[in-house]
């Protein structure tokens, strides 16, 4: 430990030389504290680089490492031919609110910094999918511990020799463009959905799908029909984005269309899925699917059509979308 004590400034300063963390940081760490203790006036002169490097035995590079940066964060400030000095206004003065000087009774009412809508959210948050170490038979979750990671891996890294920078780039909003290409082909092959690229937006999973389609599609009080049982994650986005959750129930042959018109005729959406209903695990029947796309037409409704696993199929071609 070293203490040198000549000047003022230096008196206030220990350094250790045997702390890993290195001296320039130490010396900063230990400006900034006296500066804002107050043990070094506003205004106040400190010595030359030279000087204070001499007076706390390290290198002059290491104390002027340490001025710079807090010359940079606003703590100092450098006056050509004249010397450095403490500024009169600390950057952490101005990130302090002021202190109300009044009587409790007179004191102004605080307000939320959140909308009406933002401070609901939090009641709709426990419906979401928890994130955690998955388990047998764990709900909407795959056998991620048979992922062929090496395969991937070999897969990933042979596609990104062949690529250049500019994937570093920002890219297209709706998600790259050989990517959306290439889901058209496969879902025009493999589930009779007639489409383009220019229709396929990529997202990072299907909580983000949904959000963004419950925002396009509905507006806040919209009635929406759900299933009932239905996925729980899907009850949550379209509660934040304002619906108002018709519960339709759900038999052998999928959501009850009747039953939803006779709860909500005019509602603007339906979230189902038909291929493999959430949790209950039935098929929507052929009848039952043109019931529900006969109702959506009458009602100029949209249907929101969650296949989550419909490529898990062992003994026949996934079913087509609706």
């Amino acid at each position: 430990m070293s203490r040198i004590s000549s000047s003022p400034v230096s008196a206030l300063i220990t350094l250790d030389p045997t702390s890993s963390e290195p001296l320039h940081r130490q010396l900063y760490g230990k400006l900034r504290a006296v500066i804002l203790a107050g043990r070094i006036a506003p205004g106040a002169q400190i010595p030359s680089s030279r000087d204070l490097a001499q007076e706390l035995g390290v290198a002059r590079n290491t104390v002027l490492n340490a001025v710079e940066q807090l010359i940079t964060e606003g703590y100092l400030q450098g006056e050509q031919g004249s010397g450095t000095y403490v500024t009169r206004t600390l950057p952490d003065d101005t990130l302090r609110a002021p202190r109300l000087q009044t009587s409790p009774a007179r004191r102004v009412k605080r307000f939320s910094p959140l909308s009406l809508h933002g401070k609901s959210l939090p009641s709709v948050t426990t419906l979401l999918p928890r994130a955690g170490r998955s388990r047998p038979f764990h709900p909407a979750v795959p056998a991620v511990d048979v992922f062929p990671f090496e395969l991937w891996a070999k897969l990933v890294q042979k596609q990104w020799r062949q690529h250049s920078s500019d994937l570093l780039a920002y890219g297209e909003p709706a998600g790259y463009l050989p990517l959306r290409r290439a889901i058209a082909a496969y879902l025009t092959g493999a589930r009779a959905v007639r489409c383009e690229a220019g229709q396929i937006v990529i997202v990072s999973g299907a909580q983000q799908a949904l959000d963004l389609a419950s925002h396009v599609l509905i507006d806040p009080g919209d009635p929406v029909w759900i299933e009932e049982p239905g996925y729980p994650g899907a009850c949550a986005t379209l509660l934040a984005a304002g619906a108002r959750l018709i519960p339709v129930p759900v038999d052998e042959e999928g959501i009850k269309v009747r039953a939803g018109v006779t709860r909500a005729a005019e509602a603007r959406l339906v979230y189902v899925t038909p291929s493999h209903q959430f949790p209950l695990g039935y098929t929507m029947t052929l009848a039952r699917r043109l019931e529900l796309l006969n109702w959506s037409r009458r009602a100029r409704a949209w249907i929101l059509e969650d296949d989550y696993d419909s490529e898990y199929r062992y003994t026949s071609r996934p079913i087509p979308a609706l």
